[in-house]
């Protein structure tokens, strides 16, 4: 495992954020602590990380709209798809159905022509002319 970062509580945070304002408005003069009266400092970090996040959220709000219309426009092919193949399947149903209707009326002449060349080959003389 990685190594673990230590938690702080409130006034770690507080403090550090005090020396990193600090270091920026000129850090320590002759070992003591200058008060933090850098109004101009932080008024720039504080609009520069305001622009900062604002464009960040623009960027990534973007970012999700062009993906949500990527998706959209990938469902609307899909569904195009879906539809052209559902259309192909009713049609060759259709044709399947047209083919299988002449194949039993065609099985149904092989079937009576069969039976009638049975019945004539099994009694010859019923069939044969009387003179």
């Amino acid at each position: 495992m990685g190594a673990e970062i230590p938690t702080r509580n409130l006034y770690q945070v507080e403090r550090g954020v005090e020396d990193a304002l600090r270091d920026f408005s000129g850090g320590v003069n002759g070992g003591e602590m200058p008060e933090i009266t850098a109004a101009e400092p932080i008024d720039k970090i504080g609009n520069m990380s305001a622009l900062a996040i604002v464009e960040a959220s623009e960027v990534t709000a973007k970012d999700i709209e062009q993906a949500g219309q990527a998706a959209v426009d990938i469902a609307a092919e899909i569904m195009a798809e879906a539809q052209q193949l559902a259309t192909e399947l009713r049609n060759n149903g259709k044709k399947i159905s047209e083919h299988l209707q002449e194949f039993a009326v065609v099985a149904k002449k092989v079937s009576t022509a069969m039976r009638d060349t049975r019945s004539g080959v099994l009694n010859p003389s019923e069939n044969m002319p009387k003179n």
